[in-house]
């Protein structure tokens, strides 16, 4: 959705540049829209967000019953290292490491005392994980500026003295690029959530 109103709103500044011409109204009803559309994308994001945090508490928990000695961080670190600054792109990826490595069956597993992040076995999904915590920080970093991108149309109209076309298409071009980059992101968690809760299944119904 975003890429889409993304591409119209290029469309609509271009007709603009190229008539060296708008009217202030239609302006501020593009970067109105621009405001809605993000604040959309927020409502959106804390519903998926919560839930995610739900489901990776649960996860964690669980994974505590199948390997009680191979976790580095409390349970309560499942929610809370998501909001420290730096580290949070850091300990939730160990975390959902251990969290899966703990959540193999014992044929995958090494020594009950190897944690998922630091052992070199190659075990199941390893690879998936390894994509998926690199598209998290890229997705994080490109939802961060593109939050930003209205406020840099806003500041490319100067009325009535000028409009600057190229500025407000500049930050149209970047809204969907970044939101295009976010695409891969949003289907490796999928992946990820569904595979491991998978795994979770299969250990839980007992030893294999």
């Amino acid at each position: 959705m975003a890429v889409v109103m993304h591409l119209g709103f290029a469309g609509e500044i271009g007709d603009w540049k190229k008539a060296d011409f708008a009217l202030w109204t239609d302006v501020e009803a593009l970067v109105g829209k621009a405001d809605t559309l993000i604040l959309v994308d927020s409502l959106l994001a804390v519903a998926a967000g919560v839930t995610t945090l739900v489901w990776f508490w649960r996860v964690r928990i669980n994974a505590e019953a199948f390997a009680p000695r191979e976790h580095r961080y409390s349970p309560g670190m499942a929610i809370g290292s998501w909001f420290i600054p730096v580290a949070g792109w850091i300990i939730p990826g160990k975390i959902t490491f251990d969290i899966w490595y703990a959540s193999l069956q014992e044929r995958h597993r090494g020594r009950p005392d190897e944690w998922g992040w630091q052992t070199t076995r190659r075990w199941p999904g390893r690879r998936l994980l390894g994509l998926w915590w690199g598209w998290v920080i890229v997705f994080s970093v490109s939802a961060s500026v593109v939050y930003f991108l209205p406020d840099v149309m806003r500041g490319a109209v100067d009325y009535p003295n000028a409009i600057h076309f190229d500025r407000m298409l500049s930050a149209v071009h970047w809204g969907t690029f970044l939101n295009l980059l976010c695409i891969p992101g949003v289907a490796l968690s999928i992946a990820v959530v569904r595979r491991l809760t998978e795994l979770q299944d299969i250990r839980s119904a007992g030893p294999s």
